[in-house]
């Protein structure tokens, strides 16, 4: 699975579990998908790119399929399936919900220039 599509999966389920208000970092927001991720804080940069390496060994393992992880995130459930991958995806998921709800993060008005980087 390509990068991009694992970064837009998880910022994707994280942009519609974190409140609206908090979205919000009042900076621009780069007009990419690459300048998107590289306008993420270190940490939280590190948290999303390890969370991405997990889904993808998930994917290689056969645990997951690029198929599944499409359909999870289309019914909601994708956050559930993360989790189910172990502790480490867990507070993973847990932290990176927290920094996104805390404002550390792109807003929802990211989310398009994360579509747009699905092709690539």
């Amino acid at each position: 699975m390509n990068q991009y599509v694992l970064w837009f999966l998880i910022g994707t389920m994280l942009f519609t579990s974190a409140p609206v208000a908090a979205q919000s970092t009042g900076n621009h927001t780069p007009a990419n998908a690459a300048g998107i991720l590289n306008a993420l804080p270190p940490d939280l940069y590190k948290k999303m790119e390890r969370l991405a390496q997990l889904i993808d060994q998930s994917i290689k393992s056969g645990k997951l399929t690029d198929a599944q992880v499409q359909q999870e995130l289309m019914s909601g459930r994708l956050d559930q399936t993360i989790r189910g991958l172990g502790p480490e995806a867990g507070q993973l998921m847990d932290e990176i919900q927290s920094d996104m709800q805390s404002g550390n993060g792109p807003g929802e008005n990211a989310l398009m220039p994360l579509l747009g980087g699905l092709g690539q």
